[in-house]
């Protein structure tokens, strides 16, 4: 054990942690209102959610170049839950009030989400994740709707997909939750700290990183349409 400043010593779980300064980030005794260590404290903590999404993420983009299928599934599942308390945690947020955030947000300067290192490592990695994903398929000779018309016989492909359309999911559903929270806090029609009106935010919300893997379902729908027919219907190509 070590001693710290007020004359106690460190235990080993607050030397390991590095607790003490990690609780120092919070700048408790500067905060221009209560409900800024709120703030701080969620966003923060979503920094270090990101740096271990990404992390799960670049696992998984290893596993996927090498054809370890089983490996990079449990990396995506690991990033899953990630996002699930990425958007969770949001939540928080809606107990600060309109104008007490107005009191916070004169500390951003021209600061926002976009500028978030985490938030652009996950992008940039997810991405490449998908370039080895399709990278895979082709090595491998096996499409989008073999893996889908055909999913027993391609399980671990199929588990690999539904883990990326998952990821895609969950982080247009972040994105979304995270557009709610800003509605809530500073208004629909007002523009944010870096200039961005909340209209091309709201935007931003839908945007994908795997649009085949949406794309393939559409098609599927439609290809079933003109083969696929319940009891009794004529289909559609012997329909008049």
């Amino acid at each position: 054990m070590t001693p710290v400043e007020d004359g106690q010593v460190s235990t080993a779980y607050e030397r390991y942690l590095q607790t003490d300064r990690l609780l120092s980030l919070q700048r408790s005794g500067e905060l221009v209102h209560p409900d800024e260590m709120i703030f701080l404290v969620v966003q923060q903590s979503s920094e270090l959610w990101l740096k271990l999404l990404t992390h799960e993420l670049e696992s998984a983009v290893v596993s996927t170049r090498t054809g370890s299928t089983l490996s990079a599934i449990r990396h995506l599942r690991r990033a899953h839950s990630c996002l699930g308390h990425l958007i969770g945690q949001l939540d928080v947020l809606d107990h600060i009030p309109p104008w007490s955030y107005q009191h916070i947000r004169t500390q951003l300067e021209d600061g926002s989400g976009f500028s978030s290192p985490g938030w652009s490592a996950t992008r940039k990695v997810a991405r490449l994740l998908g370039t080895e994903f399709f990278a895979l398929l082709s090595r491998r000779g096996v499409s989008l709707r073999e893996i889908y018309v055909h999913h027993s016989r391609f399980e671990d492909l199929y588990q690999l997909t539904e883990g990326l359309v998952d990821l895609d999911s969950d982080c247009m559903l972040w994105r979304t939750r995270h557009l709610k929270v800003i509605e809530r806090t500073i208004g629909a029609e007002a523009i944010g700290l870096a200039g961005t009106s909340i209209e091309v935010m709201a935007k931003l919300t839908t945007r994908q990183f795997y649009p085949d893997l949406w794309r393939i379902r559409s098609q599927l729908t439609d290809e079933a349409g003109k083969r696929l027919t319940s009891p009794g219907l004529v289909p559609r190509q012997q329909q008049g």
